[in-house]
């Protein structure tokens, strides 16, 4: 990763705190992801090239998904995969290991940050990605004021970080 670059990275909610839960399919979660990309698009159009994600459940993977999709679009767009520890999906269902896996292999690079689960390693991955980033995308609904998402949020804030929230 270039770090003189424009550099995005997003945060928000696992999909159990979205009223469509993980239905994908149901037409909240699809207008969410319509307004995802088209902030990635306008940022993209300003010179940000280069997105971060911390790779867990929900709007990690989505806005993961909607950048290798606009790989084919954008040939020069960048996704970097910022790894809280090893086994991170380890526990997860099948079909959300293998979307993980997919954004995987198909990032321009992994981070792995340590080898290990912590009780602080989420919080090292969410700083790594603010402290990286020019500009961070969140997902947040107000209801959720104590969350990773909302720290993230607070975080970015304190460190002068230009901050889009999409309310889903």
């Amino acid at each position: 990763m270039r770090y003189y670059e424009k550099i995005v990275c997003f945060t928000g909610h696992r999909p159990n705190k979205f009223s469509f839960r993980y239905n994908e399919n149901n037409i909240d979660c699809i207008k969410l992801k319509s307004l995802i990309i088209k902030e990635i698009e306008k940022l993209y159009s300003l010179g940000y090239k280069t997105f971060l994600t911390g790779c867990t459940m929900g709007v990690d993977i989505w806005c993961a998904e909607i950048v290798l999709d606009l790989k084919q679009k954008y040939n020069d767009i960048e996704l970097y995969c910022i790894i809280p520890f090893e086994n991170q999906a380890e526990k997860w269902k099948n079909e959300h290991k293998l979307r993980y896996n997919n954004i995987l292999k198909n990032c321009n690079q992994k981070i792995l940050l340590q080898k290990y689960f912590t009780s602080d390693c989420y919080i090292k991955r969410n700083k790594f990605l603010v402290e990286k980033s020019n500009v961070i995308i969140g997902v947040y609904d107000e209801k959720y004021a104590l969350s990773g998402t909302k720290n993230i949020l607070d975080y970015a804030l304190n460190m002068n970080k230009k901050i889009i929230i999409i309310r889903p």
